[in-house]
């Protein structure tokens, strides 16, 4: 080696592996699919999770669980929350002004495992 010789180290960065995440709702229903960090609730999934980005999945008590699309039935009901509706007609929403006889209504979904 002479004088003129330099050395030059290189320490390369370390390379986080990406967290795939499923972000879901106080009913344990799928959200969306993300590998960034938003706020709210979420499991940390595998990349092959991922990549199917299944919406008909649901997480009960922290653990991921499938659904059979032919087991869930959705209905409205008459509820105290929901959105107000006339008392003759479901499907004519009303707002706060109206002043005529309304019922509220909520969409309730049963699952059958």
């Amino acid at each position: 080696m002479s004088n003129n010789d330099h050395f030059v180290f290189f320490e390369a960065p370390k390379i986080e592996p990406p967290e795939f995440r499923l972000y879901y709702d106080d009913e344990g229903k799928v959200l969306f699919y993300t590998g960034e960090k938003p706020e709210g609730k979420y499991l940390v999934i595998d990349s092959s999770t991922f990549a199917q980005a299944r919406p008909d999945l649901r997480v009960i008590d922290g653990n991921l669980s499938s659904v059979n699309p032919k087991a869930i039935i959705s209905k409205l009901s008459p509820s105290i929350e929901g959105k107000s509706c006339t008392i003759q007609d479901v499907s004519i929403i009303v707002d706060d002004t109206y002043s005529g006889s309304i019922t509220n209504w909520k969409l309730t979904v049963h699952e059958y495992r």
